[in-house]
């Protein structure tokens, strides 16, 4: 059970450090690899960041930035053209349908 008892305490490590233990299979792939990075980032990079930033504030006298989440979006562009291409379908479909494209942005959050 030595196997056993070395995952499941490398998956508790992980865990309270914020990775997610998928991570580290072999059998990860590409989707769960980019989620893993995700979660870190936003769950726990982030808010580290944005404490260092209010103290380099505090110290400099200037706005400091610390953004560890914009990096990660280059991973996902794939995801977000094809979002985008599903927005302007729906957008269009609307249109032909004769639903207002501005209620329908509104319905979503959307308002321009």
């Amino acid at each position: 059970m030595t196997r056993e008892t070395l995952t499941a305490a490398r998956d508790s490590v992980c865990g309270a450090f914020g990775v997610l233990p998928g991570l580290l299979y072999n059998a990860t792939t590409g989707p769960l690899v980019r989620e893993a990075q995700r979660h870190l980032a936003q769950y726990t990079l982030q808010p580290v960041a944005a404490l260092l930033a209010e103290e380099a504030t505090a110290k400099l006298g200037q706005p400091v930035a610390v953004d560890v989440m914009q990096p990660l979006q280059a991973y996902d562009a794939g995801g977000r053209a094809r979002a985008a291409a599903g927005v302007v379908r729906a957008l269009a479909q609307a249109k032909e349908a004769g639903v207002d494209p501005a209620m329908a942005l509104k319905l979503v959050d959307w308002e321009d």
